[in-house]
């Protein structure tokens, strides 16, 4: 990997930096394999916005290129879509990775091409100290109080922590444990995982031994669900609250009723019918995606569909020739931002746009409610 990323930062600094008419928007997710859900949802969360800039010609006469590359949620596939992105597609900026896994190995070039790497899905603290980062999304530690406030309440204290074996699980795990550690309790209990593997009875007798109050799920909605499913079929299920890195639509999906009371934090309004009256922003995404595809809103896309419309604005700020270099400039300088429905608030120290926790329980008819 390493050679990997040497060899393109020296390919990328002697590459010009010149764009044609189109403003080229990078993005790497998942469009095949068990998470291609979710990547079509980012990316079509994302051209509902840019769609309708593109059709209203918002910026001058030049038009948004959204490319998204398909990274089957692989690292190494992560980081040579990166390189295309910056070399054979020339993107302006690195927008909506799917991953704090699959985003990491592009800092280094973000910082080689002094360059936005714009709303990444996560909450990583491996990823929001970088300077050239930009987030619309509470980190993880938000989501970790929240949490634990919230499971105080109802008498619950014990957890465990279920993360993945690698680089940024580890980060995340300690990320959590610390929260903890801060108000005063004791560090809880991890149970490691290996991210792209399936759970198996023995991980779930880790998690549940010495009778916990609830596991605390920092993976994706795959482990959860099958976690869910094993514990059921023994008879020692614990509850489950999750991270929002845990996809909601997807957790429903793969296990339906088992996931009954579980509680997942979310970083953003809900995409409910009823919020798409009250919030003008939840009405214009659903508008937007509906128009462009006919697809259903849900948190997924309208995250997406809403670090494209700031992304948006950090674009007509950064003038009408933007660069790679403006841009990044002009994200530092967007202050307050009221989308009628969410607010964010960016500056010169301030790179990560709101610390907004919401939690959620799957209720009845399998919808997640506060």
């Amino acid at each position: 990997m390493r050679k990997l990323l040497s060899t393109a930062l020296l390919t990328l600094a002697l590459t010009p930096a010149a764009w044609g008419q189109d403003i080229v928007i990078g993005q790497s997710v998942p469009l095949s394999g068990s998470n291609a859900d979710i990547g079509r949802d980012m990316r079509d969360g994302a051209q509902a916005i840019f769609a309708r800039v593109n059709a209203g010609n918002q910026l001058g006469g030049r038009k948004i290129q959204l490319v998204t590359l398909d990274n089957a949620n692989n690292r190494q596939r992560a980081a040579e879509n990166t390189q295309q992105l910056l070399g054979q597609h020339n993107a302006m900026v690195l927008f909506g990775y799917n991953s704090a896994t699959n985003s990491v190995d592009a800092l280094p070039l973000v910082t080689q091409n002094n360059m936005l790497f714009f709303a990444p899905f996560s909450g990583s603290l491996s990823l929001r100290g970088h300077p050239n980062v930009y987030t619309i999304r509470a980190s993880y530690k938000d989501e970790t109080l929240k949490i634990m406030e919230s499971k105080r309440g109802v008498g619950a204290s014990r957890t465990v922590v279920l993360y993945y074996d690698d680089e940024v699980g580890r980060s995340n795990y300690e990320a959590v444990a610390g929260v903890f550690a801060d108000a005063g309790a004791e560090k809880p209990r991890g149970v490691a995982v290996k991210r792209g593997a399936a759970l198996d009875a023995a991980a779930v007798e880790a998690l549940t031994k010495d009778g916990p109050h609830y596991v605390l799920a920092t993976t994706q909605f795959s482990v959860v669900g099958d976690y869910l499913k094993i514990a059921n079929d023994k008879g020692a299920a614990v509850p489950v609250a999750a991270l929002s890195f845990v996809n909601p639509d997807e957790l429903i999906e793969s296990v339906g009723n088992l996931a009954r009371g579980t509680v997942v934090s979310q970083i953003i309004p809900s995409p409910r019918a009823s919020n798409q009256i009250s919030m003008p922003l939840v009405k214009e995404c659903a508008e937007a995606l509906k128009a462009l595809n006919g697809a259903r809103l849900n948190y997924t896309s309208l995250e997406s569909c809403i670090a494209a419309k700031v992304l948006v604005t950090a674009l007509k700020k950064a003038g009408p020739q933007p660069t790679r270099e403006s841009v990044l400039q002009a994200m530092g300088t967007l202050g307050r931002m009221d989308l009628h429905g969410y607010t964010l608030t960016f500056g010169p120290n301030q790179r990560h746009g709101s610390t907004w926790v919401e939690l959620t329980i799957l209720s009845r008819g399998n919808r997640f409610v506060q």
